[in-house]
């Protein structure tokens, strides 16, 4: 639809037909919401991709006719992703400055992040990031009724946070020097707006950490020196291995894997989990394997923990949403064979995948996440050297209550430490 002033009833006037490529916007007037003193939103068009850097957060160029390829599939594939991508643009002149992106996957709760084209300079862009704070979070709490909203935020963007701490939002959780900016470290922080219709019936949860808990650290861990790759043997290495421990190794996750899933998946007598046991299908997890491997560089990789006695698939783990520029990434794992569940094979498995993570990859940090009534895997983290990093509330639901996930991070510093390096 063109956007031409009408002076007669919309209803009396039948629109030409135009290709999203011909879609002009109009500018904010007449906007009722999402329009603040500066800056306001609206949806992305293909015609944006003249603007690249306001809706790309990424710092790699990108030619205009691949940015718009990008684009319109990040358009067709909102519904589908449940994300949702809103341009800002300043009100003086439609020039597109930065995005507003949330994510809702089950329709209650939304992850916020903002991006503002550091074109502009700090001082405009931390200005500009809290005006959209202030636009999006009340809009989504209120009006999109969202349980709880989250917004992801740059620990050392004192403007922002103090955006957040006036529309009543508490720091959830912080992760320690997972940004990399402008020659620096930064803490990653969580910033947390539970709807106070909701804590009128379900009480007040808490904050998941203390402010004081929220500002960056000036005195950063100085990087350690080079040192020997984690779990050195003697003599040849297991076939197509990756990483090799005293009892167990790590190697890329083969289509016999997914078989011993499937059986195990069926087999299996806890129900801790998440949301109880679930079903595993062979050919669907060597797929979705397989998927994971055709990204180059890959987001996820995955490695199967075998045991170097017998060559027995025993689980896997894996290094996911893997950032290159900040260097950090979120690792999970898993133990499909109860009988080796407690005895520290997981904890050797996870040990070598760490060493994968900060001597193979270089990554300055990892997280995880973890369902608030697994204590068996939280514990485990904590053993194996991840700090309690915070929580966020109202994740999900376990007997008939609403709970939370835990988060934990840890540094490769740490890390080495612990190795005695």
């Amino acid at each position: 639809m063109t956007t031409a002033k009408i002076t007669a009833p919309a209803s009396a006037i039948a629109a030409p037909a135009a290709k999203p490529d011909d879609w002009a916007p109009s500018g904010s007037a007449g906007q009722t919401f999402l329009v603040g003193e500066t800056l306001y939103l609206r949806a992305l068009e293909p015609s944006d991709a003249k603007r690249a850097a306001a809706w790309r957060p990424q710092p790699f160029p990108v030619p205009a006719e691949k940015a718009e390829e990008q684009l319109k599939e990040l358009i067709a594939n909102q519904q589908r992703d449940r994300t949702v991508r809103l341009l800002a643009l300043r009100r003086a002149d439609d020039l597109p400055v930065g995005m507003v992106q949330y994510q809702a996957w089950d329709g209650r709760t939304a992850d916020v992040s903002l991006h503002v084209d550091p074109g502009f300079g700090p001082d405009r862009v931390v200005g500009w990031k809290a005006e959209l704070l202030a636009l999006t979070v009340p809009w989504l709490q209120h009006e999109r009724d969202m349980m709880a909203v989250w917004a992801d935020l740059d620990g050392s963007e004192a403007p922002v946070i103090a955006a957040a701490a006036r529309l009543g939002m508490r720091p959830s959780f912080r992760l320690r020097e997972a940004l990399w900016r402008d020659g620096g470290r930064h803490d990653f922080v969580t910033y947390e707006a539970l709807h106070p219709g909701w804590l009128e019936r379900l009480g007040d949860p808490g904050p998941g950490i203390d402010h004081a808990q929220v500002p960056d650290d000036p005195a950063r861990t100085p990087a350690a020196p080079p040192r020997p790759v984690f779990g050195e043997f003697d003599g040849d290495p297991p076939r197509n291995a990756v990483m090799v421990g005293p009892r167990v190794y790590l190697r890329p996750i083969e289509v016999e894997d997914g078989r011993a899933v499937a059986d195990l998946s069926r087999r299996e007598t806890e129900t801790f989990f998440d949301n109880g046991r679930g079903v595993r299908g062979a050919f669907g997890f060597a797929e979705w394997t397989k998927k994971l491997a055709a990204d180059d560089p890959p987001g996820w990789v995955r490695f199967a923990v075998v045991l170097r006695e017998d060559d027995t698939y025993i689980g896997s783990l894996g290094i996911s949403d893997i950032d290159y520029v900040h260097r950090t990434a979120e690792t999970e794992s898993f133990m499909d064979r109860p009988d080796y569940r407690g005895g520290g094979y997981g904890t050797e498995g996870k040990q070598l995948l760490l060493a994968y993570a900060f001597e193979r990859l270089g990554l300055h940090t990892v997280r995880s996440y973890v369902w608030g009534p697994n204590t068996r895997s939280q514990a485990a983290l904590r053993k194996q050297g991840y700090r309690d990093a915070g929580r966020l509330h109202w994740t999900g639901i376990k007997d008939a209550q609403y709970t939370h996930d835990c988060v934990f991070d840890l540094l490769a510093t740490e890390w080495r430490s612990r190795q005695g390096r």
